[in-house]
């Protein structure tokens, strides 16, 4: 079986490029099946999603809730999908140096067996090439090999952090979301800075270890050459580099020291300089944190096809927020990414079809979805407005993908005694997102929540992020995270005052509530799947879920303040960053896709939880008592 997880395929959108004849190859494959909508997870954020598809079990038995997960007794937030843990003993000071006397573990948090444990318990070999929410990759037995995915740090330990080296005065330097614009100085053409890389914990405060390089502009020329790391590549204005490796000592004379690997673009030569220098990757050909299961998979694969983005989602969305990239500039560096998946699923595939016997291979892409996130308000312009190119990026996506599914089916034809089932399947869909809710306003609008200050100016409540400025000896409800509403309760919640007794009827009470939330605008629903965990949730979880998930209305979604535990001063305002495309909203109206090279169950109306029970079904294992779903394949 092969399984093509492509994040973020959109039935609607599917059907319209079939029916344009944008996408042959996808559309021969919803001939065998039949193109249907694949229920999404609840909330519909990716590692919910994909942690249904891996487990079989709803948020209430694997615990992945949001991708922002809440500490009761500290009251502060962290990654939902995996947590670093310190050395159970303190390092030895000894001077400015710290000696280590243990080592940090990192610690997946999603619960539950994933199915490929099962395969490989009954001798399936498994291939799983970016399975999201599984870092660090579960070691799934001798026979199966896998290579992490969404979860994957950079090398900072960041979910991807970006450097800029300019001497534009109309580029501000200082902190961006995402990144880091550094000010340079140069001299005689010549620019000398560094490149910052993981925490140097062997010294006193961690700082960033650091690489130097150098970068020499031509006086005539608009390009430069570029030294790093004993590697000397020259660059045109507006041209990539590929991967470079790069080292950063944390002791002297080379000691310990910690590879990686960056890509760099040199956006403009003249009459300034200006360098892009991507997130330091995890270097598959010699990695310094475990990315994969065996931990010498990693290397072969490198040594196969070349080295590859390793951080989490590669496409760099936040360059485009801050204004470092053009949408040209991001679609052409997520089509580097795009052309990278491609050489890995060939060879993946080459190498599926020279394995004898019982095989499954998941391949996973994340360009569609990253993609329509940033160019959903592009696709809707018209007018003057409409550029073409970016308007149509998303649709030239899935016929990237759709020449992948023609590789696939090419291979299939020419193996047809091997029966091999193939599916392609998506964790959600997508709607433009064109107004941000203020949870959180609307909790202190409601009486739900207080402020110590309730005066505050909008530029202070700006500043009080991660939910400080609340009077938690007042507030009943909060929200943090995309989709999650929290009761502050007794005995659980470190200040908690609602008794755990009211706990349930006060979240029935505020989901009927935010039922009611219209825009006064348009006279729409702001909300239109509250719902209560206890109504959604099964399995040894369910007390850990947020009290109330707010699934929000057709183009509503929570403000990035309120995701990240800011009161903003108002309740809607427009939505106005290029992230413009988004699913966390009502789960209804974004299901996923599902298509397969077999006829489908008449009638149903698959879920994510029904895949899993799927391919054990296919290989002929029962599946445990927790996957509750149901193969969808006809018998």
């Amino acid at each position: 079986m092969i399984v093509l997880g492509v994040d973020g395929m959109d039935p609607v959108m599917l059907a319209r490029f079939m029916a344009d004849g944008d996408t042959p190859n996808l559309k021969r494959l919803a001939a065998m099946s039949g193109l249907v909508p694949l229920a999404t997870a609840v909330p519909p954020q990716s590692p919910v999603a994909w942690s249904d598809f891996i487990t079989g079990m709803d948020a209430g038995g694997h615990g992945i809730f949001d991708f922002v997960a809440f500490d009761r007794q500290t009251l502060s937030p962290y990654l939902s999908i995996a947590r670093v843990e310190p050395p159970a003993r303190q390092p030895l000071a000894v001077g400015r140096w710290r000696i280590p006397l243990g080592t940090e573990r990192t610690v997946l948090l999603r619960h539950g067996q994933a199915f490929w444990e099962l395969l490989d318990r009954q001798g399936i070999p498994t291939t799983l090439f970016q399975v999201p929410a599984n870092y660090p990759p579960v070691p799934a037995g001798k026979q199966s090999l896998a290579i992490s995915g969404m979860g994957t740090p950079d090398l900072r330990g960041t979910a991807g952090t970006f450097s800029v080296y300019t001497n534009d005065p109309k580029i501000k330097p200082g902190s961006v979301s995402g990144g880091e614009i550094r000010r340079v100085k140069i001299a005689g053409g010549v620019i000398r800075d560094v490149i910052e890389g993981p925490p140097n914990g062997l010294v006193e405060g961690a700082p960033f270890a650091t690489t130097p390089f150098t970068v020499r502009a031509d006086p005539v020329n608009p390009v430069a050459l570029l030294e790093l790391g004993g590697q000397r590549v020259l660059l045109n204005a507006g041209e990539w580099s590929g991967w470079l490796p790069v080292s950063f000592d944390l002791l002297p004379a080379g000691m310990a020291a910690v590879p990686g690997m960056v890509r760099v673009l040199l956006k403009q030569a003249a009459p300034y300089v200006t360098l892009y220098v991507s997130p330091v990757n995890i270097d598959p050909r010699n990695p310094a944190q475990t990315i994969g299961a065996p931990p010498e998979w990693a290397p072969e694969l490198a040594a196969r096809v070349g080295p590859f983005y390793t951080e989490e989602m590669p496409e760099d969305t936040k360059a485009l927020t801050a204004g470092i990239f053009t949408p040209r500039e991001f679609i052409t560096q997520s089509g580097l990414v795009l052309e990278e998946r491609r050489q890995i699923l060939r060879s993946e595939l080459a190498r599926f079809q020279r394995t004898p016997g019982p095989n499954f291979l998941f391949f996973y892409l994340s360009t569609v979805d990253q993609r329509h996130h940033m160019l959903a308000r592009e696709m809707a312009a018209t007018g003057a407005a409409r550029d073409a190119k970016l308007a149509e990026a998303v649709r030239q996506t899935y016929r990237e993908v759709d020449v992948m599914v023609g590789w696939i089916l090419a291979a299939l034809q020419s193996d047809a005694e091997r029966r091999t089932a193939f599916l392609v399947m998506s964790d959600h869909g997508f709607a433009h997102w064109r107004t941000q809710a203020h949870l959180n306003a609307w909790l202190e609008q409601n009486g739900y929540l207080v402020l110590k200050d309730p005066g505050s100016s909008p530029a202070q409540r700006e500043r009080d992020e991660w939910l400080t400025g609340i009077d938690w000896q007042r507030t009943r409800a909060f929200g943090i995270g995309l989709n999650s509403l929290y009761l502050n309760v007794q005995g659980r919640e470190r200040e908690g005052i609602v008794p755990p007794e009211e706990r349930e009827a006060l979240a029935r009470e505020i989901v009927a509530r935010l039922g009611t939330w219209r825009d006064p605008d348009t006279g729409s629903l702001v909300v239109s799947q509250p719902l209560v965990r206890e109504d959604i949730y099964h399995g040894p979880r369910v007390t850990e879920a947020p009290d109330v998930l707010v699934g929000y209305a057709a183009g509503y979604r929570s403000s990035w303040g309120s995701s990240t535990g800011k009161v903003s001063a108002v309740l809607l305002e427009p939505n106005n960053e290029p992230w413009s495309g988004d699913h966390c909203m009502d789960s209804r109206g974004v299901p996923g896709v599902l298509l397969a090279n077999r006829p489908l169950v008449a009638g149903l109306k698959p879920t994510l939880r029904d895949l899993p029970v799927t391919i054990l079904t296919f290989f002929g294992i029962e599946s445990p008592a927790a996957m509750t779903g149901k193969p969808v394949f006809s018998p």
